[in-house]
């Protein structure tokens, strides 16, 4: 790595450090530690939400997946527009009412303790999962960059992230996710730049090959629910959103932080634009990536690990310089979402846990503060050490192993949210047994060995199926006594 690159990229990472300095002089309660006093403006809450759902798992292994295979996943980015409307119109309102810290408080009002308890754990183990994953794959590219071992390039990411997020608060997250935003942004224009000139014959040749190739093709319409078809992709991409829109602390969190409803709506409809331009630009830069790579044969090289592709290409072919740059960018992609996977998790620790079981007044504002560090360190040390563990395994796609997460974990949290705001015939024994059974589904779909199993996409959705069917029948089992709480 030349003497540029690595000055570019230490800058970045310093800058980073000065974000949380410079914000840690207003954390004076946890309200501002993690609603950031309720002050940002809304078109800086929606490129955060854009850098905190766009992560080095896009950037590294969307094009990676795409240039092994094709465009077929892309079909799922359609959940963010059939999902974005929806939750402006009957989730945003919901949750500015109800003034949350954590999303999971509303699951205690509406159904019982146990609920908001068990939510809350199992949206806290899927930030660590997340954490590993994100944290993974950038140090697979500053691996290839500049030649360090990947499992110190992993500890020298989480660790500056870990710095930033814990001393500056949701405010530091917000502002620093901007920046990133405008970095990804701008490096990923240059990138698909410079490979469709590097493919011969330029935009028509990049054209020409994909789709001769295959590469371009989004739509199968074939009904094997073990394949990433047409409906499968749907289906999959609206579970998906669905968690990540109504039942996501570290998205829920962003509402609360704009100055009002209208701000708070604006971000989440700008954000679903950019996040759904982004993931086709990133679709389509794997095949730009192949293209690339067929018209330079002698250059294809022979790696061990399917998402090792672009960072070679980042490595061994942009100019010096540039490839400084795209690294900050990938690092960007990755510290705007392990920022905002610390800060969530954080403040579902303190506030579902901490604050919930302890109790206290007002007297506990500092020490719901240094809770909120502590968590912050601790959860940042554990998704750490779990990337260490995926560095030292044989995974193919990490992309793949990201879906799996996301299906069995957040599924069930997504369906407790829509029930809460639309049956309000399931009480709170009936919504815990649902769940129980959602997570059964899940983990047995993902555990257990049997003949032409589901894709994982469909996982998150038969495991909602099961809670929507078990939650009521449940509920007729178990009356409550006293009226039904609101909805």
């Amino acid at each position: 790595m030349s003497g540029i690159d690595a000055t570019i990229i230490v800058a970045y990472l310093l800058a980073m450090v000065g974000v949380g300095v410079w914000f840690m002089r207003r954390n004076k309660s946890a309200d501002d530690y993690f609603r950031g006093g309720g002050r940002l403006p809304w078109w800086v809450v929606s490129l955060s939400i854009y850098a905190t759902l766009f992560s080095s798992i896009t950037f590294l292994s969307i094009p990676a997946l795409t240039y092994h295979t094709d465009c077929r996943y892309f079909f799922k980015t359609f959940g963010i527009l059939i999902l974005v409307p929806i939750v402006v119109k009957f989730y945003l309102p919901f949750f500015r009412k109800l003034n949350l810290t954590s999303a999971y408080e509303y699951l205690e009002v509406r159904f019982n303790l146990g609920c908001r308890l068990f939510a809350s754990a199992a949206f806290i183990l899927f930030m660590i999962a997340r954490t590993g994953v994100v944290a993974y794959l950038p140090a697979v590219a500053i691996s290839a960059v500049t030649g360090i071992d990947v499992n110190m390039a992993i500890v020298i990411v989480t660790l500056i992230t870990i710095v930033y997020c814990t001393i500056g608060g949701v405010e530091a997250v917000v502002w620093s996710d901007f920046v990133q935003s405008v970095i990804l942004i701008g490096s990923t224009v240059a990138i698909y730049a410079y490979l469709v000139c590097g493919t011969d014959g330029g935009l028509s040749g990049f054209l020409a090959k994909g789709i001769e190739a295959g590469k371009f093709r989004m739509m199968d319409f074939g009904w094997d629910w073990a394949q990433p078809v047409l409906w499968v992709t749907v289906v999959g991409g609206i579970v998906e959103n669905l968690a990540s829109y109504t039942s996501d602390q570290s998205v829920v969190q962003r509402y609360m932080t704009c100055k009002d409803e209208v701000g708070a709506a604006k971000s989440i409809k700008l954000n679903g634009v950019l996040s759904f331009v982004n993931c086709f630009v990133f679709f389509t830069l794997g095949v730009a990536l192949w293209t690339f790579y067929q018209s330079h044969a002698d250059k294809i090289p022979t790696l061990a690990k399917q998402d090792q592709i672009f960072p070679w290409f980042i490595a061994h072919e942009l100019p010096v310089g540039f490839s400084g740059l795209v690294l900050a960018a990938v690092a960007a992609a990755t510290m705007s979402t392990l920022s905002a996977n610390l800060n969530s998790a954080a403040s579902a620790v303190t506030t579902d846990f901490y604050q919930r079981l302890k109790g206290g007044g007002a007297g506990e504002r500092r020490n719901l503060l240094r809770c909120g560090k502590i968590v912050t360190m601790a959860v940042g040390l554990l998704g750490g050490a779990l990337a260490l563990v995926l560095a030292n395994m044989g995974i193919g796609s990490v992309y793949d192993q990201f879906l799996k997460f996301l299906g069995v974990l957040t599924g069930g949290l997504a369906c407790l949210f829509l029930m809460g705001r639309f049956m309000p015939f399931v009480n709170g024994r009936g919504a815990f047994v649902g769940l129980v059974a959602n997570y059964v589904v899940c983990f047995s779909l993902d555990l257990v060995p049997f003949a032409h199993k589901p894709h994982i996409l469909l996982y998150g959705f038969f495991g909602i199926v099961a809670c929507l069917i078990v939650a009521p029948i449940a509920s007729l089992g178990c009356r409550e006594k006293g009226a039904p709480k609101c909805c």
